[in-house]
């Protein structure tokens, strides 16, 4: 049963002969552009790297990872500068984006291409920027990887299928890198998965030394072959890792090929609706800042924090953020309104002096238990009022950049009326942390 399954996964995650050909073409097309440039520059080097070097791609996820290497000595002003020059050269069309340092992202022959400049070491220890781990990463899986690609793209849409994919901080996921070391260490997808229900948070992967042991204390840790002080899975979160797990022990259970297939779930309106008359939600919404994704998303998570931490009295069940065009910052609380009254601890009878000062100070005095309390009015007994304080007087702990763009305006949507927010992205997110089933789930 389970091994028909996998059999027809592969029909999802397996390139098309059509897709390999077009790979082919466009690469041999780069190595002539390549070639035809470097010829100014014979101290520099190119290699293809990553998934498509390995044979490890997804189907429909075609992309061609080139790193141009740089002699050590190169000052990375120039590594950047030359780097940069290089790939808009030998793409067809260009953007620039960023990682440890600026990179061209673009296309040949309509397949997406990315040219990355890092520098060639002799050794890992004397890396300069994360990107140059990756020859040595490449070196390591190449023969290892071989009969083995195909066992990688299944848990890679296993992953994908189920939102854990990638370790970008938006995803907090498996990296490719990861899923590939996995499959190594344990020797297919159906072993990875069949060993990773006796995963725990404190299991310790030590994958050039062949064991699996727990050290308490120590959060899930990959340890990297090319490198045994980092934690391959340093970017995995606690909670994926868990999602993982329970999902591992479903498919064993009751294996089925809807695991491998992609879900996009977002509630009705309607049931968006009756959730949001029956419960607290209380919707941030901001400008997007200019920044990276790895930039934007830990920033989005301190704002969340400190608006929940200024927000106890309210009882925060759970919050979440997303962003599209916009940014929105997502909580749900315990406490729709509360009274316009809190209690104010005071000094005991006792303590004459303090006992004193407090009378002075207060009005709405009474005695409890042998202590002076006082009846004190709040600012605000709604959450959506608290938030907007929150927000004006703590924007600069919130992250530089999300705490300028908050600081610069912002809105609060609560119950019904965030239907009124036009963002699908939102909806998808408002479903998620709401816990709302959708019908065909």
């Amino acid at each position: 049963m389970i091994e028909e399954i996998i059999k027809s996964a592969l029909d999802l995650v397996v390139p098309s002969e059509e897709e390999v050909e077009r790979a082919k073409r466009a690469e041999e097309e780069l190595k002539r552009r390549l070639e035809n440039v470097l010829v100014n520059y014979p101290n520099l080097e190119y290699r293809f790297l990553g998934s498509y070097a390995r044979n490890t791609w997804l189907k429909g996820n075609l992309e061609i990872d080139i790193f141009i290497l740089f002699p050590e000595e190169t000052p990375i002003e120039d590594l950047e500068r030359i780097g940069l020059e290089i790939g808009k050269t030998v793409v067809d069309e260009y953007e620039l984006r960023y990682a440890a340092h600026p990179y061209v992202h673009g296309r040949v022959l309509g397949v997406e291409v990315d040219v990355v400049p890092c520098y060639k070491l002799r050794s890992p220890e004397k890396i300069k920027s994360a990107v140059d781990r990756t020859p040595f990463h490449h070196d390591w899986l190449k023969d290892r990887i071989k009969g083995k690609e195909n066992d990688v793209r299944l848990l890679k849409q296993f992953l994908k299928a189920n939102g854990i994919y990638g370790a970008e901080y938006k995803f907090r996921g498996f990296s490719g890198y990861l899923c590939e070391l996995l499959v190594v260490f344990y020797g297919s997808f159906l072993d990875v998965v069949r060993n990773a229900v006796r995963w725990t948070r404190d299991t310790v992967i030590d994958i050039p030394n062949g064991r699996v042991y727990r050290k308490k204390g120590l959060r899930f840790f990959v340890v990297d072959p090319v490198d045994p002080k980092r934690n391959v899975a340093a970017n995995l979160s606690l909670d994926n890792l868990a999602k993982f797990v329970q999902i591992c022990r479903d498919f064993l259970k009751d294996p089925s090929i809807d695991y491998f297939t992609f879900k996009d779930v977002i509630a009705s309106d309607d049931s968006l609706r009756r959730e949001l008359s029956e419960r607290v939600v209380n919707v941030v919404v901001f400008e997007k800042p200019d920044i990276v994704e790895d930039n934007l998303y830990p920033q989005l998570e301190k704002a969340c924090k400190v608006i929940a931490n200024n927000m106890r009295e309210f009882q925060p069940i759970r919050y979440g953020f997303t962003a599209d065009e916009r940014c929105y910052i997502i909580f749900e609380f315990g406490v729709k309104e509360l009274s316009k009254f809190r209690r104010h601890m005071g000094p005991i009878f006792e303590d004459e002096k303090n006992v004193g000062r407090f009378l002075r100070r207060n009005d709405r005095v009474f005695i409890e238990d042998g202590r002076f309390w006082a009846f004190k009015e709040r600012k605000f007994t709604k959450p959506s009022e608290a938030i907007k304080h929150v927000i004006k007087q703590n924007w600069q702990g919130m992250g530089k950049n999300v705490g300028e763009s908050l600081r610069a305006g912002f809105d609060v949507y609560e119950g019904i009326e965030i239907l009124k927010i036009e963002s699908v992205e939102l909806r998808r997110k408002l479903t998620e942390l709401l816990c709302i089933k959708h019908p065909s789930s």
